[in-house]
């Protein structure tokens, strides 16, 4: 059997082979790299900004001095003949950051928490460091209880994700939003939109042209992505409660 001829490489073949083998070896440690960048960003955009919201949220609520069960559908109501006067504004101490009110959310009906399974303080102000603290209130919009728009802002993902389930209300829904002064204000879901991050008609004081007090909550939509915007409008029942 005869032997087979040897192959002979030229130069330059050999030359355009370990080129491209370098190419593919930088290519696929670039991957790795990136790959690394992106699990490295992960781990800090829901496990580490969570644990930093985590934190901010028992301080905020502590600030409120309010105890975690006044924020149960057990206390009780006022008498339907007993008035109560208009919410003072917070004092001008409350400033960016600081925490404004304890929002919940309830299923209507039944009174089950949905959205989120415990109370979330709401700060004074929509900055990125305010809103990496708690949801946070619209300046120049009504404060809990007053007549026009109460408009609060939340991350859906990262800062604990506040809003990550905001899509879950659904009309009849109650959002309770207990102020400073302890007085707890009563929202039901009314409608839910989609608009475009421009569309700042949600916030005007009377955004659904019923001359009701409103609620309007914001964030991102879809989830991980900023193109839209989910808002959801609320109407001040005629009934606060006023904790015990």
């Amino acid at each position: 059997m005869a032997d087979r001829p040897m192959t002979v490489t030229s130069p330059a073949r050999a030359r355009a082979e370990v080129t491209i083998r370098t190419a593919l070896r930088g290519i696929g440690w670039l991957l790795i790299t990136a790959g690394g960048l992106i699990a490295m960003y992960l781990v800090y955009s829901l496990y580490w900004t969570g644990r930093t919201t985590t934190a901010s949220q028992a301080r905020l609520v502590e600030e409120l001095a309010v105890e975690q069960d006044r924020f149960t559908l057990e206390v009780a109501e006022l008498d339907p003949l007993e008035e109560v006067a208009a919410p003072e504004p917070p004092p001008e101490s409350v400033e960016v950051g600081d925490a404004l009110a304890v929002m919940e959310f309830r299923r209507g009906g039944d009174g089950t928490s949905i959205v989120i399974d415990t109370p979330v303080a709401i700060v004074e102000g929509v900055t990125a460091e305010a809103l990496e603290s708690g949801p946070g209130r619209y300046p120049g919009t009504a404060y809990p209880g007053e007549a026009g728009n109460f408009a609060v802002a939340g991350h859906r993902t990262t800062y604990g994700a506040p809003f990550w389930n905001l899509d879950q209300l659904q009309e009849g829904d109650e959002v309770h939003v207990t102020d400073r002064e302890g007085t707890r204000w009563v929202y039901v879901v009314a409608e839910q939109r989609i608009v475009a991050p421009t569309d700042i008609s949600v916030l005007e004081p009377d955004p659904l042209g019923n001359d009701r007090p409103t609620l309007t909550l914001t964030t991102c939509n879809p989830r991980w992505s900023q193109r839209e915007r989910l808002i959801v409008f609320a109407e001040l029942t005629e009934q606060p409660i006023v904790a015990r």
